[in-house]
């Protein structure tokens, strides 16, 4: 599943003081759940009323007793249930039942046993409240679409079922919908039936058992495409509204390569059916995973022109770690880390996530190369130690207290930390023991749920490798380290002496940490390598140095999950700027705009950077930085930026001329607004201007709101302005907004935009 929270990417700051307050979060504890009975199989036969946003279904069950009973109970939220039969001999024998709110109690006609198979059928209909959605068709009036999303236990809003992760069957799913319309499902299509009324059955049949949340129905006016099969015998489509198939065609066009790369990675090819991606309006979520047919939010159809952003557009990151790419492939690398193997409750659902997020990361280091993925490492790392910093809330990646599902799919930890940790951890290991490891853990426990002793087991009988303390510090422990680096130069031994000191708060959940860093020197001689061993409060390293040291680089290529604070000179961290891995770069980039902001040789390392065939995000980021120099060199930097003929590095730009102050910013950021050929870089002056000169954006919104553009993402760009200029004045512009058919995320920033403005509004209060 895709994250719906969001954190910046910038302004990481060193806040020793705060971390102080670090704490766990609060919650009950969660263990597995107790069940009476052992789903064999499930049959659903649903037909769809649109109009009404009902449906009607029988709900075949196949079952064993996991002990001796006469009743047992599903989960059934405010389901009319009208009968239940019990399947047995020639006839069925009709049973009591006892419905609740939030429960079916079944009466069965005697006692049974876990040698016995049960099959019974469940009659109701309902009109969901949650789990299955009907909504608006945004192109043809009248029409709507459906989609079902049932993670944090949503599916029992339209089916009878026992609503947890720890259990697995095989299902069908037979849906009927109106003439035109197209029912997907999980698994493979096994008939499709045409009425005499044009009314069509679609039965699908998913084979290989997964947990009941992976159950899926989408319904609508859908048009397919197909792509070249994986391995050429897995088939792989996708379904898009009607007149959206070029879009999908480049969207999901990597796909293919996706499913063999990840299938090669983990010496475990894809196990399902097949796979198809569904695109939908007001989409529930970001994506979701379910098997074999992948939803996601319409806002991920394109084409070329389109930013790599996904979902709600972003004004305030060069580079989101949600991109198009990235969405798809983690929604795919589900089904090797989720649904084939399934977190046992959602204490552990970091097995799940933080896998799926750090396969994601694989995918962009297969495509993209290896400094991409250095610049996804990096980005989550701000944004986890942002969250930190901000909310002061610390957690293992293994966690029982929670009240929410909600609580517990935390991005911050489950999604960015956990994925960063999987990355350190494959560095301890190496690349063919890590992935042997993880390829082996797939292997024995495929199709079953999983804890996190588990994939410690499975690394330690693949490997060999002991790693009880790597899970204690990282899965069953909270936090990350913060070091305190010094090193003193011993020209006489030819070493240096490396100062190591872990400063974090000792609280509970974050504890000293043992690990494992590489430290490079560079001489004029050349350059060593170190790799050494942290566990101490406070450590000296003695290392050999053959000359004076150029640079020493503490994890320069950033394995660790972990704040570094290493004072440098001038010097040194211009020749680490230019010369070392990416986090180091970034680190010493961020250093010299701190710390030497107008020295000319800032300057001048800027400007080989910006003007060099230095990888983008490198050129980004000292671009954000030129916002904390803001001398008339940098400005003279970012002035030109805006010329460049990559809209990333523009956007970049644009992004930091407000902290140049308004006189600096205003026609720079105007003639964006007016000339810029990419959407995205306008969407983000407009944002920009509204921070510097809030007058004049305003004078200029009204002309942009409506704006065509990819999402709309100039609109949204002009609301959340708006909303950032928060004069009540402007409610007329953004009420129109609020409603259908404008896309989700054009609303959710009216909404926004409007409790900015006017937050006691009694008619916000009623929109909402």
């Amino acid at each position: 599943m895709l994250s719906k929270w969001r954190f910046s990417i910038v302004g990481i700051v060193w806040l020793t003081g705060a971390l102080l307050a670090q704490q766990l979060p609060e919650g009950k504890w969660h263990r597995n759940r107790e069940r009476s009975i052992d789903i064999v199989h499930y049959k659903a036969e649903l037909t769809l009323d649109m109009a009404a946003a009902r449906l009607s279904g029988e709900a075949t069950i196949a079952f064993h007793p996991l002990e001796a009973l006469d009743v047992f109970s599903l989960d059934a939220f405010n389901l009319n249930v009208q009968q239940v039969l019990l399947h047995r001999g020639e006839k069925p024998v009709e049973l009591d039942f006892l419905p609740h709110s939030r429960s079916l109690a079944i009466l069965l006609d005697r006692f049974y046993t876990p040698h016995d198979t049960l099959r019974l059928t469940i009659r109701y209909n309902c009109r969901p409240r949650d789990g299955m959605y009907f909504q608006p068709d945004p192109e043809r009036p009248g029409e709507r679409f459906v989609h079902t999303y049932g993670e944090g236990g949503l599916h029992a809003n339209w089916l009878p079922i026992y609503n947890d992760v720890n259990d697995k069957f095989s299902t069908e799913m037979i849906v009927t919908v109106p003439a035109g319309y197209a029912a997907i499902s999980n698994g493979g299509l096994l008939e499709k039936h045409t009425a005499t009324n044009g009314e069509a059955t679609y039965h699908w049949s998913q084979t290989l058992p997964h947990a009941n949340y992976l159950i899926s129905v989408y319904a609508g006016r859908f048009e397919k495409g197909d792509l070249d099969p994986a391995f050429g015998t897995i088939p792989l489509s996708y379904w898009v509204p009607e007149g959206h198939l070029a879009e999908g065609a480049y969207a999901f066009r990597n796909t293919t390569r996706m499913v063999e790369f990840f299938s090669r990675r983990f010496d475990y090819e894809y196990p399902w059916d097949k796979y198809d991606q569904v695109a939908v309006p007001d989409y529930a979520i970001g994506a979701m995973e379910h098997t074999g047919v992948t939803g996601h939010r319409w806002s991920v159809l394109r084409d070329a022109a389109a930013p790599e952003n996904f979902g709600p557009p972003l004004f305030r990151q060069y580079h989101d770690f949600w991109t198009a790419d990235g969405t798809i492939s983690h929604e795919l690398a589900h089904h090797w880390f989720g649904n084939n193997l399934t977190c046992r409750n959602l204490s552990y659902i970091w097995l799940n996530e933080s896998f799926a997020s750090y396969l994601q990361i694989l995918w962009d280091e297969e495509d993209l190369g290896r400094e991409t993925l250095m610049l996804d490492r990096q980005v989550a790392l701000d944004q986890y130690l942002d969250y930190v910093h901000s909310e002061h809330l610390i957690r293992p990646l293994e966690y029982h207290r929670f009240d929410m599902p909600d609580d517990i799919y935390n991005e911050a930890h489950t999604y960015l930390k956990g994925a960063i940790v999987l990355h350190m951890l494959r560095g301890i290991m190496g690349d063919e023991p890590f992935f042997r490891a993880m390829g082996y853990y797939l292997k024995k426990h495929q199709f079953a749920n999983v804890e996190s002793s588990d994939l410690l087991d499975a690394i330690a009988e693949a490997t060999g490798q002991n790693l009880d303390w790597f899970f204690d510090d990282w899965v069953y422990g909270g936090g990350h380290p913060l070091f305190e680096i010094s090193y003193t130069y011993l020209s006489a031994r030819r070493q240096i002496d490396l100062q190591v000191t872990q400063v974090q708060p000792l609280v509970d959940g974050q504890d000293r940490f043992t690990l494992p860093v590489t430290v490079r020197i560079a001489t004029a001689e050349g350059m060593t390598q170190h790799r050494i061993w942290l566990e101490e409060a406070s450590e000296s390293f003695f290392l050999a140095s053959p000359g004076k040291p150029l640079m020493v680089s503490f994890d320069g290529s950033g394995d660790l999950v972990a704040e570094i604070n290493f004072e440098k000179s001038l010097d040194e961290l211009a020749y680490q700027a230019l010369q070392d891995s990416l986090p180091g770069q970034i680190r010493a980039l961020r250093q010299l705009a701190e710390r030497f902001p107008v020295e000319a040789k800032t300057m001048e390392i800027f400007n080989k950077i910006l003007n060099g065939t230095y990888f983008w995000g490198l050129q980004a980021e000292a671009l954000v930085q030129l916002g904390n120099i803001r001398t008339p060199a940098a400005a003279q930097a970012l002035t030109r930026a805006l010329k460049s003929g990559d809209y990333r590095l523009r956007k970049a730009a644009v992004m930091t001329l407000p902290a140049l102050g308004t006189e600096a910013a205003l026609k720079p950021l105007s003639d964006i607004i007016g000339k810029d050929p990419h959407a995205d870089v306008v969407a983000t002056a407009i944002v920009a201007l509204a921070q510097c000169a809030p007058e004049k954006a305003a004078g200029i919104i009204p002309r942009q709101l409506g704006r065509k553009a990819w999402y709309d993402e100039i609109t949204i760009a002009c609301l959340v302005a708006l909303g950032d200029i928060g004069d009540v004045k402007n409610l007329p512009q953004i009420k129109p907004y609020v409603e259908a058919p404008h896309n989700q995320d054009v609303r959710q920033a009216a909404l926004v935009a409007w409790k900015k403005c006017a937050p006691e509004d009694p008619e916000l209060h009623r929109a909402l």
